[in-house]
């Protein structure tokens, strides 16, 4: 079974969930629903995953509708729920939700609130979004969108004490507010921040627990990494985080692109796999979020049990570590 770990111990490895969101679906996910979501997620939990991933959009553009092939974002908030309840183990991380969207006072209630009901299984992963439109019809200037961000996410963990809280910034301003119930951890939730960019390299460094690039090589990894110890003077925290995806059988292509290359689980795509990975924890990558996209539902179970059996007997380490991005 998967273990949890911290800087320096063994990774955690979680499930890119499919079905709950449009972008490059297999045929089957078209079609899947609740039941088939909540197979794989509980078939994730017993093969041992440390977690499993729920995106966030609001709204796609009828024309990435079109070229996506449907508009169907999962709600992460309401998801996690359904999931939580259905599951005892497994974690739950946003990757990511778009935190300059909402209030900062709707994020800590849902996600204080998520937290306590999953007894204590919720990772806040925050981004800043990268579609304007979808900005501009949440009213959001979508140039200022960053420093909207710094702002919310620094007055959610401020609201996760449940203790009277002020806070008074441009974007946000409060003062004496109460926010109950308390998330369960302590603070708060692990906040991963999300982003490509040296930007959200330094949001995750300021402000949370975790870095999850989504789109970087591991040469570039470690070139912003590097690039963060230059311009801070100071080494990355211990325990800071570095959540990056694999895609062990292939990654997903955009509808009408020629897909990428589709091993058969086995020994040599094992193999690779963990050569893979290896390059990344020398970049400097401690966690992962594990993409099998399957050509169905019974192919994606099988594609689960074979990493869980083939892959991670040879990433297992030392003794099992606190949970991937906690803050004490």
């Amino acid at each position: 079974m998967l273990q949890q770990g911290t800087a320096g111990g063994r990774p955690t490895f979680g499930l890119f969930s499919p079905i709950v969101q449009p972008i490059n679906l297999q045929p089957w996910e078209n079609a899947a629903g609740p039941r088939e979501l909540a197979a794989v997620v509980t078939a994730a939990e017993h093969l041992g995953y440390d977690f499993v991933t729920v995106c966030d959009h609001a709204v796609l553009s009828s024309s990435e509708a079109a070229f996506y092939g449907g508009a169907r974002f999962y709600d992460p908030i309401a998801t996690i729920g359904y999931l939580a309840a259905l599951t005892e183990r497994i974690r739950f991380a946003t990757h990511v939700y778009q935190i300059p969207l909402r209030s900062p006072l709707i994020t800590a209630k849902a996600f204080a609130t998520l937290d306590v009901l999953s007894g204590g299984r919720v990772i806040a992963g925050f981004g800043v979004g990268r579609r304007d439109y979808e900005a501009a019809a949440a009213g959001i200037d979508f140039r200022t969108r960053g420093s909207v961000a710094d702002e919310y996410l620094r007055a959610v963990v401020a609201l996760w004490s449940g203790e009277p809280t002020s806070f008074h910034g441009e974007h946000a301003d409060f003062t004496d507010l109460v926010c109950r119930p308390r998330p369960v951890q302590r603070p708060g939730p692990p906040v991963w921040v999300g982003g490509d960019r040296y930007v959200g390299l330094r949001r995750a460094l300021d402000l949370g627990s975790a870095w999850a690039p989504w789109a970087l090589t591991p040469a570039q990894a470690t070139n912003l990494l590097e690039r963060a110890v230059a311009e801070r003077g100071e080494p990355v925290p211990a325990d800071f985080r570095v959540v990056v995806p694999v895609a062990p059988l292939g990654g997903r292509a955009a509808r009408g692109e020629a897909p990428p290359p589709r091993f058969t689980p086995g020994p040599a795509a094992a193999t690779n796999c963990l050569d893979v990975v290896e390059e990344w924890l020398e970049a400097g990558a401690t966690d992962f979020v594990v993409d099998l996209p399957s050509p169905g539902l019974a192919a994606q179970l099988e594609a689960m049990a074979w990493f869980a059996a083939e892959v991670l007997p040879g990433l297992v380490r030392d003794a099992p570590e606190p949970v991937a991005g906690a803050r004490s």
